[in-house]
């Protein structure tokens, strides 16, 4: 019945012109505007009025969303498929679990990893007799894109530490270019792998470990290996000292990991004291979606609008457009975050699943996107939500480059909602074309300023607006089956076991002569 309510509400709008919407919003007092932890969430352009606003939060309560939340906050198994808590927050502040196992492994932890961080960074620690100079971590998925988004966000916190590298791909190129000019006696390498047997990430480091024996010798080459994994008998079987292996435990997903020992290439390269500032910004958007009231909670509020855009009014993607350089990777993160969390079509019990899921999320960062795809966002068949990431210093700054930056930002919205109309008096043979629908939603995040703790908070609040949705979508945000069949196939293949494989993939193999 609510879910009706919802869909009457979206038709009532949809007679609407979103500019005329927002003009009567405005009127009425109500803009819209909602800030918490040093960030501002705008959606006065979205498709929305107090009503259809009433009908989401009525919704989310009869869904439970506060119930739910607590649950998740208080550290209960919230992950029915894999019988498993989702407590990477116990790394942002313990105080939940305070006193539990779980809460002695994240201190001990974290104790651990500063006191390494700090020994490399100073010179303590020199296994090859000289000071690192550069930190490469090699992991996949969450393990990687976490780490890489925040070290390019925050590389100008970095101050003396050693210069931070990533490697993901089984692609050869991507080790040698991270690598490229290293001093293999200077040079430390964080295999970031929870099981210590993901495929891409062990022959990577298996890679790396070759190179160094190859320049200092093989019985040298695993002092200059650190991990963050649950499985630290692999580990060392590896060659890597029992010191060195940091926990990275089973309740803590890879997507949602950053905080855990996986930031540990981070905790070198940018230093303990700016990555504990990065993790309080995370738990003041933490106690912020824990107490604030729904209508003024900024996750719930993210949260709705795009389950309102993806499940009510139907449409299928959302772009992030980050207007910072230093965010270039924000839209490659939430990618990861949202589609491996919220691509479900079942319940956690196996039925069919009530929602559409999360939508397909898409980006990247201006004004270098207004290139580009935005053309299509503008004038193509399709609309596409916007979300405008962009910093709140910009607007006032004494640099010209700053100003126009946000300028961009503000007027790209605007001519969204807008659009333009060209009269074909005026232009008989070019009003068509450079006419545009507007009527086109978007959302601002703001943050006050590009630093460790509102990146941190930026991270939260995805985290918890994804529960949320899936809530919402009643599906289990923490699993990640489809990605275990592409790994169950790949070992098929190459092991050469394809026989009950399709006609197309076998083909396929003898053509390449992949077996020859």
């Amino acid at each position: 019945m609510i879910r009706n309510n919802l869909k009457e509400r979206a038709h009532h709008l949809s007679d609407l012109a979103l500019s005329e919407l927002v003009t009567t919003r405005a009127k009425d007092g109500n803009p819209l505007f909602y800030s918490a932890a040093g960030l501002e969430l705008d959606i006065s352009k979205q498709r929305l009025d107090t009503e259809a606003l009433g009908s989401l939060f009525e919704f989310a309560r009869s869904r439970e969303i506060e119930a739910q939340r607590d649950r998740l906050l208080s550290g209960e198994i919230v992950n029915a498929t894999e019988g498993r808590s989702a407590l990477h927050m116990a790394y942002r502040s313990g105080a939940r679990i305070t006193g539990s196992a779980e809460a002695d492994l994240v201190q001990r932890t974290q104790a651990q990893a500063a006191e390494f961080a700090n020994q490399v960074r100073s010179g303590a620690f020199q296994p090859s007799g000289k000071h690192i100079g550069r930190v490469v971590n090699i992991g996949i998925g969450g393990s990687d894109l976490g780490p890489r988004l925040v070290a390019d966000a925050l590389l100008e916190f970095a101050g003396s530490g050693p210069e931070m590298r990533f490697a993901a791909s089984l692609d050869p190129s991507d080790l040698r270019q991270a690598l490229h000019g290293a001093d293999p006696e200077a040079t430390l390498f964080v295999v970031a792998s929870k099981s210590f047997s993901t495929q891409e990430t062990l022959m990577s480091a298996q890679a790396a470990r070759d190179w160094l024996a190859g320049h200092i010798g093989a019985d040298r080459a695993g002092a200059h290996f650190a991990a963050a994994s649950a499985a630290p008998d692999k580990a060392s079987a590896f060659g890597i000292s029992p010191d060195l292996v940091f926990d990275f435990p089973d309740w803590v997903g890879g997507r949602y990991s950053v905080w855990s020992a996986v930031g540990l290439s981070l905790e070198i390269g940018l230093g303990p004291d700016v990555f504990a500032e990065f993790r309080a910004g995370a738990q003041a958007m933490d106690e912020h979606f824990a107490s604030a009231p729904l209508e003024e909670n900024l996750p719930v509020l993210k949260g709705l609008v795009d389950y309102w855009n993806r499940a009510v009014l139907g449409y299928p993607s959302r772009c992030v457009a980050a207007y910072s350089a230093r965010l270039t990777k924000l839209a490659d993160y939430l990618q990861q975050l949202e589609m491996e969390s919220l691509g479900k079509s079942v319940t956690p019990a196996g039925d069919d699943a009530s929602g559409p899921g999360g939508a397909l999320v898409w980006g990247g960062a201006g004004t270098e996107i207004q290139h580009s795809f935005f053309q299509w966002l503008h004038q193509g068949k399709d609309i596409a939500p916007v979300d405008f990431v962009g910093i709140r210093r910009h607007f006032a700054s004494d640099d010209p480059r700053e100003r126009a930056l946000a300028a961009n930002m503000i007027a790209q919205g605007a001519a969204l909602l807008e659009g333009r109309e060209v009269s074909a008096d005026q232009e008989p043979e070019l009003a068509a074309h450079k006419s545009m629908p507007g009527g086109r939603p978007s959302s601002l995040i703001l943050l006050d300023d590009m630093d460790p703790a509102a990146l941190g908070a930026l991270i939260a609040l995805h985290e918890h607006k994804v529960f949320v949705e899936s809530v919402l979508n009643e599906i289990n945000p923490f699993d990640q089956w489809g990605v275990e069949l592409g790994k169950v196939l790949t070992t098929g293949i190459l092991k050469g076991d394809t026989a009950e494989y399709d006609a197309s993939t076998r083909a396929l193999l003898e053509r390449t002569g992949f077996y020859s």
